[in-house]
């Protein structure tokens, strides 16, 4: 083991690209230094699984580590399982940094944030209370919903309605309480629900009814699109937070189905300017 920490990301054979991306712009960060990184593999090819051994990445096949019914056992959601158990598929390390594949660093900024809070509070997690950030009423709805029906009327109400946080990206530590406690919670929902897809839901509800809280890093530090167009700063080169005074995006996370969506971006400085771009490295690079 080369450092403390393990940066982990994974997926299954449609999301390789992703995954690829994701590892590619970590890599590019000359600052990340030797920090470890670890794959779940729930669903790629053999020759994706050999092409990441290959780059010096530990590939791992999760099992299901929850009470989870059969028929309830689709292996595109077993990522969402596994993300409780890394401490069993990488053993040894202090600290775990989850990383969605369908994120991509465009800073080193966050690395910092998230070690140092999950260090000192036992995690570290982003609230989705960025400039603009605003979710549609179906996904309030969505939400809300969800929490009633695994938490119950009074707590799940007072869950749906708190500022929530997104575990896209989130860092623990290896003795983190949120660890049994996010287990607890996740297997409630699925019991009462019948849903895997509950796992953020499950990690907020730990997060404030069964431990102490987490460090509340920078909504830059996993900014969620489909919640808030970024700003593009034409100067830099980079996407930026939308609110004053735009200090650039380390993570960008391109959550929901459509990945490849285009975004209407204002400029940084332009008054009404804006430009029309997808959100991934290769097309922003020709803005």
């Amino acid at each position: 083991m080369a450092s403390e920490a393990i940066l982990i990301t994974g997926g299954d054979e449609n999301f390789f690209p992703y995954v690829e991306r994701a590892l590619k712009s970590i890599q590019a960060l000359s600052s990340i230094g030797e920090l470890d990184i670890g794959i779940i593999d729930h669903g790629f090819s053999p020759e994706q699984a050999t092409k990441l051994r290959s780059l010096g990445y530990r590939v791992v096949v999760p099992e299901w580590t929850l009470n989870v019914p059969a028929a309830l056992r689709n292996p595109k959601q077993l990522g969402l399982v596994a993300r409780t158990a890394l401490r069993d598929y990488f053993p040894g390390y202090r600290l775990y940094l989850w990383f969605d594949g369908d994120a991509w660093a465009q800073t080193a900024e966050f690395l910092s944030a998230y070690l140092e809070g999950a260090r000192s509070r036992g995690t570290a997690v982003a609230p989705e209370n960025g400039a603009g950030y605003g979710p549609t009423l179906a996904e309030r709805r969505w939400w809300v919903g969800n929490m009633v029906a695994a938490y119950g009327p009074v707590k799940g109400l007072r869950l749906g309605l708190a500022t929530s946080v997104n575990i896209g990206v989130v860092a623990l530590s290896d003795v983190s309480p949120q660890w049994a406690a996010w287990i607890k919670r996740y297997q409630q929902a699925i019991d009462r629900t019948g849903k895997l897809n509950l796992d953020q839901h499950a990690f907020q509800a730990a997060l404030r009814l069964d431990t102490s809280g987490a460090a509340l890093v920078s909504p830059r530090f996993n900014w969620i699109c489909t919640l808030s167009s970024p700003a593009w700063d034409r100067s830099r080169k980079m996407l930026c937070d939308p609110g004053s005074p735009h200090e650039p995006i380390s993570i960008v996370h391109l959550a929901g189905p459509n990945k490849l969506r285009k975004y209407t971006l204002p400029v940084v400085g332009s008054g009404s300017q804006t430009v029309t771009a997808s959100l991934i490295p290769n097309e922003l690079a020709l803005l």
